[in-house]
């Protein structure tokens, strides 16, 4: 994603959220992707929550490792994987949508710290529900969303 900018990076990015099955089934969208920053947004429905009828963390969970992820491949290549991440949930999620805005905080050749926050959207109004903080490397793995 190093090469990719603007709608062409959004465009790749979705790509890679489009081959993810789990991705698919909540209906993850990358609204901005960039070195910078990345913006990924999942509907809030009935199906992802939990007992309450909260945002189910699982899904916020899911949502950060997205993020976080996005912005280790933004700085370090397509081919990484999470090495390890944490999430703090600090208050419910509610309302229309959960939207991931992600950063990269440190970045060397291997390996990148990347943060995310997570907002729950009602009204046009945003509300930070989650934080998380992850440790992506790279991996001899293909790379996300095929060749470029």
């Amino acid at each position: 994603m190093t090469a990719l900018e603007g709608v062409e990076a959004v465009a790749f990015a979705q790509r890679v959220l489009d081959s993810q099955p789990f991705s698919v089934l909540v209906g993850a969208r990358v609204e901005e992707m960039s070195r910078e920053g990345v913006v990924v947004r999942v509907p809030f429905r009935p199906d992802l929550t939990q007992h309450h009828g909260f945002a189910h963390g699982g899904v916020q969970a899911a949502l950060a490792d997205i993020a976080l992820t996005f912005m280790g491949a933004a700085a370090l290549g397509p081919s990484v994987l999470t090495s390890e991440f944490k999430i703090n949930f600090l208050r419910p999620g509610m309302g229309e949508a959960l939207v991931a805005r992600g950063s990269v905080i440190s970045a060397g050749k291997r390996q990148a710290v990347t943060r995310c926050d997570i907002f729950a959207v009602q009204d046009g109004e945003e509300r930070l529900v989650a934080t998380a903080l992850g440790t992506i490397v790279t991996a001899d793995v293909p790379p996300a969303g095929g060749e470029r």
